[in-house]
């Protein structure tokens, strides 16, 4: 999985990844977003979504872990352009009641918080 993060600009940061947040990648992608964490003060964190093909439910429990992360340095944690599938699994485990998921697209939140 590639993953890559950019520092924009007043503390907030972009991770692009690509492939899909299974068994063998979330682990991975988990780690390296936390050690970027750790080295940077980062009020925004936006996960790009639109070359995630598949989130298997490690990969919903590393999204959740970034998400706490953040709420505990009373920061914001975004996800965009989330495909249909994968929002369908954010869905089913109630993600929605707590994540900011947005739609380039639209240029609308899917479930604003």
């Amino acid at each position: 999985m590639f993953t890559k993060i950019t520092y924009l600009e007043n503390g907030i940061s972009y991770v692009e990844a690509e492939g899909k947040l299974d068994i063998y990648n979330a682990p991975n992608y988990l780690d390296s977003i936390k050690d970027y964490l750790n080295s940077r003060c980062v009020k925004e964190l936006i996960l790009e979504f639109s070359k995630i093909t598949y989130v298997a439910s490690i990969g919903l429990r590393a999204i959740l872990e970034l998400y706490k992360i953040m709420r505990e340095r009373d920061c914001v944690l975004r996800l965009r352009n989330v495909n249909e599938d994968i929002l369908h699994a954010f869905q089913f485990a109630g993600f929605e009641k707590f994540l900011t998921i947005e739609n380039d697209s639209d240029d609308k939140d899917v479930y604003p918080n």
